[in-house]
């Protein structure tokens, strides 16, 4: 989701046939065009998160480096401010020092300004002019490659600022190869999806290669690196390249998009956005209310995921490979939960009333 989609009010939307749901969905909706939406706060998505002291200072700070580098007009600027990127990052690193903070701050910020051009911006169907453009953000991470201008390319400095603050503190060899191979998978995903836009096959996609692109765009590999850096979490290569490690990393992306897909849907309706999994679902023959509940099911499916991969974690002789293993995957829990709290805290999707009544009776009302 782009930063300029983040809260335009819906004013008009594409009507779709209602589907049927369970029998506990039906009592609840009567006959209202409303869907009967997943258990969201279920699992490692439950639970109160904790705070980072340093949000409120560190991310007006941000906001007023980025909104000057960039030139934002104040349209884009208020924009911003509502967003509360801070607020995201502070569930994500609540344990982050002030300087890691900031870094992870401007690091989200420059994430979703970024997107803008992809999502909903000018390269959004432009597939050479998109691919140039992360081809050149991804160079800045060379140590070869120059300083960049900021007056020039203001996107390409703050993400070199980013990198450049990420090397000071001598990551270990395996972190910063999991930045850089993140990075690289989550823009070649937004690549692929300029690529669907520009040919309108978005919905030409199987189930499994929706999925496989959705977790990887959805920037939360990435996150998973920033937290493990700004914790100063020192897991070893092994434990980090377990099976069960990479489960949980990929249920906690996995559960981020699906929560996306769940709480944009009303949204995406208004606007005429297709990219989500339940239109994809009605493409391949689910009413809609079916698609919304297999959408539950595919989270349901991968709480489980998580619990297996937890119970087939290894115990190291070394206890303290078995502390920072822990605190990793609590890094990656945190930031599907962060996802989801900034989600209803923000209203990039539903507003104060809309989102209440979400979390209360888990009945989303549709224009």
């Amino acid at each position: 989701m782009s930063l300029y989609g983040l809260f335009s009010l819906a004013t008009s939307y594409l009507p779709l046939p209602i589907g049927g749901g369970a029998l506990a969905a039906k009592a609840a909706l009567g006959k209202t065009r409303s869907l009967y939406v997943p258990d969201l706060f279920a699992g490692i998505l439950s639970g109160e998160p904790t705070r980072n002291p340093y949000e409120e200072e560190i991310g007006r700070k941000s906001e007023e480096w980025t909104k000057k580098l960039v030139k934002m007009d104040k349209r884009t600027a208020k924009i911003l401010t509502k967003a509360n990127f801070a607020y995201l990052i502070s569930l994500s690193a609540p344990l982050a020092d002030e300087e890691a903070f900031r870094m992870g701050v401007d690091w989200c910020i420059w994430a979703f300004v970024f997107d803008d051009q992809f999502d909903e911006g000018p390269m959004k169907d432009k597939g050479i002019e998109a691919a140039k453009e992360i081809i050149d953000m991804l160079a800045t991470q060379d140590d070869t490659c120059a300083l960049v201008d900021p007056a020039v390319h203001p996107l390409q400095y703050m993400f070199q600022s980013v990198w450049q603050r990420f090397k000071a503190r001598n990551p270990s060899p395996g972190l910063e190869r999991r930045w850089k191979y993140t990075h690289k998978r989550c823009l070649f995903a937004i690549l692929k999806q300029v690529d669907a836009t520009q040919r309108k096959i978005t919905l030409d996609v199987d189930l499994d290669d929706y999925m496989e692109t959705r977790r990887h765009s959805i920037g939360a590999y990435s996150l998973f690196a920033v937290v493990e850096w700004a914790h100063g979490i020192k897991a070893p290569e092994e434990a980090m390249e377990h099976p069960s490690v990479q489960t949980c990393e990929r249920v906690a992306a996995d559960l981020t998009w699906l929560v996306n897909d769940v709480l944009s849907y009303k949204k995406d309706l208004a606007f005429g956005v297709e990219h989500n999994l339940t239109r994809l679902l009605m493409r391949q023959g689910l009413t809609e209310q079916a698609a919304m509940d297999k959408l539950g099911s595919l989270m349901e499916s991968n709480q489980r995921d998580w619990e297996d991969a937890i119970a087939e974690l290894p115990h190291w002789e070394d206890e303290e490979t078995n502390k920072e293993v822990r605190r990793y995957l609590d890094a990656c829990a945190a930031v599907a939960r962060a996802n989801l709290h900034w989600s209803f805290k923000s209203g990039r999707y539903l507003n104060a009333e809309q989102g209440r009544k979400v979390k209360e009776t888990r009945v989303m009302d549709l224009p």
